[in-house]
């Protein structure tokens, strides 16, 4: 099942069986038993990237609550004759401060008291780098990282909205299209800080057509505070515009289906892990399953 929630992610067998450690005729090999256990094709092979068939779409939506479940079960018999030590390094993003990330850590924390916990706290592209070099055991992230030597899983999704002026045309409206604002000037934070993130937001608003980024800035307090300035607009996740809005900045929310974007977890994959990391992949994997709709809009 693992094999096959990394095939149907990455689409491609060969990269799949790199990051599995495996070579790519054991993973073929895998899959076709898998397929045979299930009774059902499950890749469409014919297809460049690969594809999933309908049964493939159905077993991976089912696949990680099935892997969760283990998860749970293994913890659960463990817990019962041992209670684990050792440090567990987080780094924070900054911009998830209003989601769920101290809610997990602090839930792992009463979990497992014997852990000391470790933060720190900085923006995706840094906390990735700490990740790969070893520095911290799991990190917070803005967007699905796509990256072979990291892996990744949503825990908290929200809205993107637009921050404008008060007194901008739009201000009045209570929603507004894509249409109304891709050519408007815009303010943003650097692409270095996150580029998934960067590419995401851009996908779903402006598409193939040109952004017009008349300023950069790092942090969302500085962009809010030039929006009210009357340089730009801002698209920025809703939590954090929301709360952080000067009083002259309207935030609006787009019309449906409204742009979204994501905080995930990521860790380094592999059996080097410590059984603390895995335990608090865990912890995050049955929190997906039941998400808080506070957290998840």
């Amino acid at each position: 099942m693992e094999y096959f929630l990394v095939l149907a992610r990455l689409q491609h067998f060969g990269r799949a069986a790199e990051k599995l450690h495996i070579s790519q005729p054991g993973l073929s090999q895998q899959i076709k038993v898998l397929e045979h256990e299930v009774g059902a094709q499950l890749i469409d092979r014919s297809t460049k990237p690969i594809s999933l068939t309908t049964a493939g779409e159905v077993l991976c939506e089912q696949g990680e609550q099935v892997l969760a479940q283990v998860d749970l079960c293994v913890d659960r018999v463990r817990m019962a004759v041992e209670q684990p030590t050792g440090t567990l390094r987080v780094a924070y993003t900054r911009s998830g401060a209003d989601l769920n990330m101290h809610e997990l850590v602090e839930r792992f924390r009463a979990h497992y008291p014997g852990v000391q916990i470790s933060l720190t706290s900085a923006w995706t592209s840094r906390n990735l780098e700490l990740l790969e070099a070893g520095e911290v055991d799991v990190a917070f992230a803005r967007s699905i990282v796509r990256d072979q030597a990291v892996d990744s899983m949503v825990v908290a999704t929200e809205e993107l909205v637009v921050a404008m002026p008060g007194d901008h045309p739009l201000a009045p409206l209570e929603r507004v299209t894509y249409d109304e604002v891709v050519d408007l000037p815009l303010i943003h934070w650097p692409r270095s800080q996150g580029p998934a993130y960067h590419d995401e937001i851009r996908r779903q608003i402006w598409g193939e057509r040109p952004q017009k980024i008349v300023m950069e800035q790092p942090e969302a307090e500085h962009i809010l505070r030039e929006v009210a300035n009357g340089v730009g607009i801002a698209v920025l996740d809703e939590r954090r515009a929301t709360k952080l809005c000067p009083p002259r900045v309207r935030v609006r929310r787009f019309v449906a289906p409204a742009p979204t974007t994501t905080l995930v977890v990521s860790w380094l994959p592999g059996s080097t892990r410590s059984s603390v990391v895995n335990r608090f992949i865990g912890l995050c994997r049955r929190h997906a399953l039941q998400p808080d709709p506070e957290t998840c809009p």
